[in-house]
């Protein structure tokens, strides 16, 4: 299983543990992790989305890369590159 327990001791957003959460599952099952697959299993707005996933990047639990037909997409970092954020 890709998902790590460590997501739960970085104090996110319940927002963006929940669309590490998604990414993790989208990633297990193959399915390319862009904004518009998130998208569809999202439950709340696509701003939140939006948010969720920068909040992601900035803490270095996800980064983005352009694929070969240049759509952003997202992949997770390994646990010992995340940043807890700052108090």
């Amino acid at each position: 299983m890709i998902m790590n327990q460590k997501i739960f001791t970085l104090d996110l957003s319940v927002e963006a543990t929940s669309a590490y959460i998604l990414i993790c599952t989208m990633t297990e099952s193959g399915t390319p992790v862009t904004i518009e697959s998130v998208g569809t299993f999202w439950n709340d707005t696509s701003e939140a989305l939006a948010k969720a996933l920068e909040e992601l990047n900035n803490h270095r639990v996800i980064y983005e890369a352009l694929d070969h037909k240049k759509v952003r997409q997202y992949y997770i970092n390994p646990p010992d590159l995340w940043e807890t954020p700052a108090e």
